[in-house]
């Protein structure tokens, strides 16, 4: 069978852009390193309490993982090289295969994302540390992206799956991805600048509030399950980020649990979240809120300044001082451009940007962490607010049937051609069709 239009057919490898299954499977191995390594950051610090939630999250989610995939899979084992070997044969993933991956985009991701970051904004980091952490963030976004992207298009379709939406809207399916990817990299930047900044325990309502929106938008559907929507969505806290009724082009069909109502009630909590985090920031509580434990220490302003406004002014001042020992010159009769050192040896007095107790490597990371949030989140915010006045999909959870039926039919023309692969390389593992 010819390959349906506009779908990309699994490969084992593609060297540009980097992709393939061999090439996602490396990565999903990597992050599992990685977390490792920040886990191994914060027991070398004596944080144990970091350390043992990042080690529950991880080992939770793997225990899962290796459970369902052992459960379901057609090898009958945890085996994510064969899975992918049979993903191959097919030119679709399996639906193993997307399971292997939800659960840690939806659970690992979401949990390392903003415990890593937070604990490592308190800490003297190493390079190698800093960028470990720095990895986990923008990995962690990019989880979380793929994961409510793929969300959007099940539960706004009979089971259809993101190959489908970007076979049919390929332009409009990576604008999407890019937005949810810089949505929650904002995400859990903001968290842990704020986090650090204040306290966990004035933060995290936040995301209460947003759990709370989506019951509140599932009660005005007429959904007698919002009360538990409100606490899946405290504990799917991706759920709580982006909104549960707020879906951009195809929007939750009536089997989802919960998902009617609008969706400018869990997009205003959006709004109402950075705006109440940005005002908190700007405290002064040079005793903290109570004298127990980390509650007691200094919060607010000055502690802003100190973890990242200086961290921010030093990096600035490092990269002018660097770039200043550069010059470019112009030939005009040759037509040509030159770079060149203006010092002969070295950059003069540039070095590494520091500032009071922490390391070159913590003021980089910290810098990093507040570029993020100044800059992404009034960038998802705009897209929030544009979102809601141009898109009724988002806001007021208009129909599109147009698209769904045509990402459907798209995924019938996959499933059927995953399924005569599959008896051309003579496996017997069947996708369930989408019914006509």
């Amino acid at each position: 069978m010819a390959v349906p239009e506009g779908y990309v057919p699994v490969v084992a490898f593609r060297f540009c852009p980097p992709s393939g299954i061999y090439f996602q499977l490396g990565m999903y191995l990597l992050d599992m390193v990685n977390d490792v390594v920040q886990i191994g950051t914060f027991l070398l610090h004596g944080d144990w309490w970091f350390a043992g939630f990042m080690s529950f999250f991880v080992l939770g989610t793997l225990y899962v993982t290796i459970g369902d995939v052992s459960d379901n899979s057609e090898l009958k084992r945890f085996d994510p090289l064969g899975e992918a070997r049979l993903c191959l044969a097919r030119g679709v993933p399996t639906r193993v295969w997307e399971d292997l991956l939800s659960y840690e985009r939806n659970l690992e991701a979401p949990s390392t994302g903003l415990i890593g970051p937070y604990g490592a904004a308190l800490l003297q980091l190493t390079p190698l540390q800093a960028a470990s952490c720095l990895y986990g963030l923008v990995s962690s976004a990019k989880a979380m992206a793929e994961g409510r992207l793929n969300t959007e298009v099940s539960n706004g379709s009979g089971g259809a799956e993101t190959p489908a939406l970007k076979a049919v809207r390929p332009a409009k399916a990576a604008a999407l991805f890019a937005w949810y990817l810089g949505a929650f990299a904002a995400e859990l930047a903001a968290f842990a600048v704020a986090s650090a900044t204040l306290h966990p325990i004035l933060i995290v309502p936040g995301y209460m509030l947003g759990a709370a929106a989506n019951g509140a938008a599932a009660w005005w559907g007429g959904s007698k399950e919002f009360l538990e929507l409100a606490v899946i969505s405290f504990g799917a806290v991706t759920l709580a980020m982006a909104g549960h009724q707020t879906k951009s082009f195809l929007k939750n069909r009536p089997w989802v649990k919960a998902g009617g109502g609008p969706g400018f009630i869990p997009a205003a909590s959006i709004l109402l979240r950075f705006i109440t985090w940005t005002a908190l920031c700007f405290l002064d509580l040079p005793d903290g809120l109570v004298p127990f434990g980390s509650l007691g220490r200094p919060m607010g302003f000055p502690v802003l300044r100190e973890k990242f406004l200086e961290p921010a002014a030093a990096c600035w001042e490092a990269v002018a001082c660097f770039t200043s020992h550069f010059s470019i010159t112009v030939e005009t009769e040759a037509n040509a451009t030159s770079m060149s050192l203006t010092e002969e040896v070295g950059f003069g007095a540039c070095s590494w940007p520091a500032t009071g107790e922490l390391s070159s490597a913590s003021t980089i990371f910290n810098a990093c962490l507040l570029f993020f949030a100044v800059v992404l989140v009034p960038i998802h915010m705009c897209i929030v607010v544009g979102m809601l006045l141009f898109n009724p999909i988002y806001a007021c959870a208009a129909d599109n049937l147009p698209l769904k039926e045509e990402v459907e039919a798209k995924q019938r023309e996959i499933d059927r051609f995953a399924t005569q692969n599959e008896q051309a390389s003579g496996q017997h593992e069947l996708l369930s069709p989408l019914p006509d």
